[in-house]
């Protein structure tokens, strides 16, 4: 993820214009969850048209070809209770806007969309082998796989969960599991939306998934170039990198990151942004966080050049 991928460099906002702030799409959908079961509630919507037309189903989907209801049914929720749409409301908020200011708007929202299509799709392949529940509707297959996304960048996080604090390996594990061991199959949890929303995220993560990498060259959008860095002459000022050789800490020199050309920097930059998605931020190099720091130094520099 480069820096001219994030929205920030570019000094744009590609959330809905009526909302603000650092997650406006997070906002956007929980709002929208929101309104459709308030408008479900409020005009007594009837529970047939909804079970037929909007909420997922394998007859729908394969035999009649519905296939919106792959998505429409994320945006239902359970109307004889409070609990399914708040609980999936508040995970999305506790965790969604964390991810939307890490990957950005657009490929948050990409990546929840595609989510909730992926997790409703493999629960109605399922069932269309089995003799399970009819058909489904709930947020959770996509709010699992912001869960599980967010979890595989902060493991070890602790959030309350049950008024008691707890790492979020953990409690994405009891949200994992918990509904397989309390309903079993055929239970009124859709446990493997859940499993598939879980799998999604893992393979987003892994390979690189997101939709402005995926497009990237169809749009119209600024976009670095790998390039191999010359070799420094003994002229040139030399920071001492700190590297792992054998169980030995021994000396590696590299270009200071505030005297690299724009181009070299970005690519080093590249490098860094993908470590850190693969491995998290906690073993970076004193070289690679001075990366960073010249990157988002010389990003508000252009920045206030522009204002």
């Amino acid at each position: 993820m480069g820096i001219y991928d994030r929205e920030y460099y570019r000094g744009e906002k590609s959330g809905p214009a009526w909302f603000g702030g650092t997650a406006p799409w997070c906002t956007a959908l929980i709002l929208i969850n929101v309104a459709v079961f308030l408008i479900e509630r409020a005009f007594h919507v009837d529970p047939a048209f909804v079970r037929d037309w909007l909420a997922a189903s394998p007859e729908g989907i394969f035999q009649k070809g519905r296939v919106w209801e792959l998505l429409t049914a994320t945006f239902l929720h359970d109307q004889r209770t409070l609990w399914h749409i708040f609980g999936n409301m508040l995970f999305l908020w506790f965790v969604g806007r964390e991810m939307e200011s890490l990957y950005g708007s657009r490929d948050f929202l990409a990546f929840y969309l595609a989510s909730a299509i992926v997790s409703t799709l493999c629960w109605a392949v399922v069932q269309a082998f089995t003799s399970g529940p009819s058909y489904m509707i709930g947020a959770s297959g996509a709010v699992m796989a912001v869960l599980t996304l967010y979890t595989l960048y902060y493991p070890r996080r602790e959030i309350l969960f049950i008024l008691v604090p707890m790492p979020m390996w953990l409690v994405l594990t009891i949200y994992l599991v918990w509904p397989m061991v309390v309903d079993g199959r055929g239970g009124p949890v859709a446990f493997e939306s859940h499993l598939a929303g879980a799998a999604f995220a893992l393979a987003f993560k892994h390979f690189d998934l997101r939709w402005s990498r995926l497009t990237a060259g169809r749009i119209g959008r600024p976009r670095l170039k790998v390039v191999t860095p010359p070799r420094y002459e003994s002229t040139r000022p030399r920071t001492p990198v700190p590297t792992r050789s054998a169980g030995e800490t021994v000396g590696a020199l590299a270009p200071s990151a505030n005297v690299l050309p724009a181009e070299q920097l970005d690519a080093r930059l590249d490098e860094v942004l993908a470590k850190i998605a693969r491995e998290g931020g906690d073993g970076l190099t004193d070289e690679e966080r001075g990366v960073l720091q010249e990157a988002s130094r010389r990003a508000r520099d252009r920045r206030s050049d522009r204002h």
